[in-house]
């Protein structure tokens, strides 16, 4: 399918438009608050009853997708339908999981994303994660529905992307809440420091925290384990290094820089985690918006 770019310089914004009348925009939060847990806001819609599937892969940065007048279906452990005719609001969480996950949408469909940064959406409920997500992908996360419904009729009115990063910074600002566990907050910081060695071992040493606790900490916050999220970073950092690259590096080259044990380690956790190997998954991935939205479409 066939698209085209247009650059909108005066909100810096990316306006992706395919035939079918498919638009997606992202931005950043205004909020400089705001931008320590979200990474960005996208708004993607579809005005034909025209078809849209692609797959979508593990993230440490999760979203929460609201749909306006859509009905959701959770076809199997990895794979949502979405159908337009519904009433009000639908909410799609996506934790963190293990491998893609298949998205079919029929048009027409309006819908908006809020990517969280790690440990984001710590920030803006008032339980652990895992006491409010028992599933992979949540196809009733209504967590925030009572207070975010006001908001969203006025921003899914809106036109303007500017007003809608606007009222969406200033209903999270009203809804933040100091995540307490400053112990995971250090580990994750670890984790994400660009010369450090990704293991659990050296995480639980330089921590002092025993890998018992470690592992309680992961789970109740972030519904994995340390082993688990330490993998989703390799993948997701590995994606994105190859998909940003105007020369695009060896998968060699890439194995050895993210600490995989070799090149075949590495296309086989590619290729458990995609389904595919890790060449055809590069030749398939699209960028939606100016962020790190990167879906196959199908």
């Amino acid at each position: 399918m066939e698209g085209k770019i247009i650059v909108d310089n005066k909100r810096s914004n990316i306006l992706f438009t395919q035939a079918v009348e498919e638009s997606f925009n992202s931005t950043k939060p205004y909020s400089e608050f705001i931008k320590k847990y979200i990474s960005y806001y996208y708004f993607h819609e579809c005005e034909k009853p025209t078809k849209v599937s692609f797959s979508y892969y593990p993230n440490y940065e999760n979203a929460l997708t609201v749909y306006k007048n859509s009905n959701l279906e959770k076809v199997s452990n990895s794979e949502t339908r979405v159908l337009p005719g519904g009433k009000g609001y639908s909410y799609i969480y996506s934790q963190l999981f293990k491998g893609f996950a298949k998205a079919d949408i029929q048009g027409p469909f309006n819908k908006i994303g809020i990517v969280f940064k790690p440990l984001g959406i710590n920030h803006f409920i008032n339980d652990s994660l895992s006491n409010l997500i028992d599933e992979e992908l949540n196809v009733h996360f209504n967590y925030f529905q009572n207070s975010f419904s006001p908001i969203l009729d006025s921003v899914f009115a809106e036109k303007n992307i500017e007003s809608k990063t606007q009222q969406l910074d200033a209903y999270f600002l009203e809804q933040f809440r100091d995540f307490q566990d400053k112990r995971l907050i250090a580990a994750l910081e670890l984790l994400f420091e660009p010369d450090e060695k990704l293991s659990v071992q050296l995480l639980s040493q330089q921590l002092n925290i025993n890998r018992k606790t470690l592992l309680r900490l992961f789970k109740r916050h972030l519904n994995c384990s340390p082993k688990e999220y330490i993998t989703l970073i390799q993948f997701r950092t590995a994606t994105e290094l190859y998909q940003n690259a105007s020369q695009k590096p060896s998968l060699t080259r890439l194995a050895f820089d993210l600490d995989y044990y070799d090149q075949s380690d590495f296309i086989h956790r590619f290729v458990k985690i995609t389904g595919t190997n890790p060449k055809k998954f590069f030749d398939t991935l699209k960028k939606y918006g100016t962020n790190s939205t990167f879906w196959s479409p199908e």
